[in-house]
């Protein structure tokens, strides 16, 4: 009887040594909090994001995240270097202008690989590729190609041998659809997203073609998520976290589209759910290429942003690009 009480004993300590342990597992340590500046309005753009905060990775990672949404007067680049939010969601061109200019941001992951802005129009004008557009009047942000928003088009002429004078040229003033295109102001529109207006032209019945400029080496990363050099070497470990659990958010938005849709929607109740969606299918191959790991980045890619800038007089002397980017945090 003694012998049963000592085995008995002896199995309630080791349970006891067991939910301790397990207790001791769970962070006592306070969250760390951080503020993610997004580069535009919610949308699903963000999937990796929202599905973060709904499935619990941040938790897991001890990380309570807070997501502004961008717009045309927020500037993402200027929200990280004032401390306002200590990761942010910007374009590969705009890093390596800030870097020339004395701003040392770092790229730790992104979230399209491949760049999906493209020429769209109608597929009745059989325009399909680059000399299809000789002749026709093609909508741009600025007239004489001078915003920065032309830049990657005229790339795109350079690198396919059209000159600005193969075409006429009309000013984009509405971005939905492509009700420019049928007014007949246009024949085409450049730098569009791929992802969203090919489904804004086919819920509305009309049928596109897209010339990509990633097709013809014009390539950048659109949305790399970024953070000051001095913010990484101070908190190495807490971005490390930040971009796994971010990582694993895509990877579950991939697999389940229609579910993260209306995470996107929980940040803005005016957002079409059936639109999300769409949009949310449309964008996995810019997402998960398939021929490396989700949110990595290649170095051609930023030697080509680099040589645009170059080419285009918007920067005169190259910078260190090894500076401006990392795969670490990315997994294998």
């Amino acid at each position: 009887m003694n012998k049963k009480m000592n085995v008995l004993f002896g199995v309630a300590m080791i349970v006891a040594i067991i939910l301790s342990a397990c207790g001791s597992t769970a962070s006592t340590e306070p969250a760390d909090t951080v503020t993610v500046q997004l580069s535009w309005f919610h949308g699903v753009e963000y999937a990796g994001f929202y599905t973060a905060v709904e499935k619990g990775y941040y938790a897991e990672e001890n990380i309570e995240v807070v997501l502004n949404a961008g717009g045309p007067e927020l500037n993402p680049l200027d929200e990280v270097a004032n401390g306002n939010s200590q990761f942010g969601i910007g374009s590969g061109d705009g890093l390596i202008l800030a870097k020339a200019g004395g701003q040392n941001f770092v790229s730790v992951a992104t979230i399209f690989r491949e760049n999906p802005l493209a020429i769209t129009s109608l597929k009745t004008d059989a325009i399909q590729k680059p000399q299809d557009l000789v002749g026709k009047t093609v909508g741009t942000y600025s007239l004489d190609l001078s915003s920065s928003s032309d830049l990657l088009f005229l790339a795109f002429m350079s690198r396919t041998g059209l000159a600005k004078n193969d075409m006429k040229y009309a000013l984009i003033e509405d971005f939905f659809g492509a009700n420019e295109i049928k007014s007949g102001k246009m024949d085409a529109m450049s730098g569009m997203f791929a992802t969203d207006q090919q489904v804004m032209t086919r819920q509305v019945g009309d049928e596109i073609n897209l010339i990509y400029y990633k097709d013809y080496g014009v390539d950048v990363y659109i949305n790399a998520i970024f953070v000051t050099e001095e913010y990484l070497q101070n908190n190495e470990d807490l971005v490390a976290r930040f971009i796994r659990a971010t990582i694993r958010g895509y990877q579950y938005a991939i697999e389940n589209p229609n579910e993260v849709a209306e995470f996107a929607v929980k940040y803005d109740e005016t957002l079409d759910l059936d639109y999300q969606k769409q949009v949310m299918q449309a964008q996995i191959p810019f997402i998960d290429t398939g021929n490396a790991p989700i949110g990595s980045m290649d170095e051609n890619v930023w030697q080509v942003t680099q040589d645009i800038l170059i080419e285009f007089g918007m920067l005169s002397a190259p910078v260190d690009l090894s500076t401006m980017f990392t795969n670490k945090f990315v997994s294998p």
